[in-house]
């Protein structure tokens, strides 16, 4: 019974040495009071040198250890003519040419994007990780100029879009729709269009644009133009065309609506005020889809 004694006085001993030595390693931890636990563990007793080796707990200390990262910038737009373009330009000197039917993706980019959008409309807008929306979109139209900061953001092509951009990230536009153009394009500063989404008034700009590359339509080869070019042109497919003896009225297809008028000195406005009278001919296109008359029937 007594060495048992002896024994546990022993330990005892032991256990109060290494106590008044301040070791409170052997300390539960359920048993240290909150504010010993945000103390540096040298303060606590561990054998610890010139550093903390228990981080701080609770979560006031939590909120204090995170990094809370700002709201991404929204994107730019910069105008034709405004102080900017000059600089927009020398970025994209040498960017590819890329082309995206009506769709919405969600673009991350380690580095900020500059284009100008040379055909199409689009909305650009800064968007979490999760696709939360941050912030209000920033509208692009044709001309513009446009720099995208780094991270992520939402792209909604309203209309047939084509852009020049120094972006390198070919393999993620391809993924998210867009196709580059061939080389021979690019060199002319075209893209090619879907018709998706397009409407009369983007065929008439595309019939504008190319009268005004190949030239005028003499009045005389208005038929043939037509059969053989107009009617078949995959971006004129909004557009009806009818041949009258003040020119050529071009018409929206769904709604027979007169958008233009087309003689062989250009386009002019549609004058309501005036008579167009419609030719035979012309007449017999629309309902028969030919200018001459059927030999069986006889005549011209």
């Amino acid at each position: 019974f007594f060495p048992s004694l002896a024994g546990m006085g022993f330990r005892v001993g032991v256990l109060s040495l290494l106590a008044l030595s301040g070791v409170a390693a052997f300390t539960s931890p359920s048993m240290l009071h909150t504010q010993q636990l945000v103390q540096p563990a040298t303060q606590r007793g561990v054998f610890a040198v010139g550093r903390t080796n228990v981080a701080p707990t609770g979560r006031a200390s939590m909120r204090s250890t995170l990094c809370m990262k700002a709201a991404p910038e929204p994107a730019k737009v910069i105008k034709v003519g405004s102080a900017g373009e000059a600089d927009a330009e020398k970025m994209i000197v040498n960017g590819g040419f890329w082309s995206c039917p009506p769709s919405t993706a969600t673009m991350f980019l380690d580095n900020p994007e500059c284009f100008k959008l040379l055909q199409g409309r689009v909305t650009i807008t800064a968007v979490t990780v999760q696709g939360r929306e941050l912030g209000e979109e920033v509208e692009f139209e044709e001309g513009d100029y446009g720099i995208v900061p780094a991270g992520s953001y939402r792209w909604r092509m309203i209309k047939p879009t084509t852009k020049q951009t120094n972006c390198r990230e070919g393999l993620q536009l391809t993924t998210k729709g867009w196709r580059e153009e061939p080389p021979l394009k690019a060199m002319r500063g075209f893209g090619t269009l879907s018709t998706v989404g397009r409407t009369a008034e983007d065929d008439l700009k595309y019939l504008q644009k190319l009268i005004a590359d190949k030239g005028l339509i003499p009045e005389t080869a208005f038929e043939t133009a037509i059969q053989y070019k107009l009617d078949k042109d995959t971006y004129l497919q909004n557009l009806d065309f009818a041949i009258t003896d003040r020119g050529m009225l071009i018409k929206d297809r769904m709604t027979d609506a007169i958008m233009a008028v087309l003689d062989g000195t250009g386009f002019k406005d549609y004058n309501p005020d005036l008579d167009y009278i419609e030719t035979d001919r012309s007449k017999r296109w629309a309902a028969e889809g030919k200018f001459d008359k059927s030999k069986f029937g006889g005549g011209k």
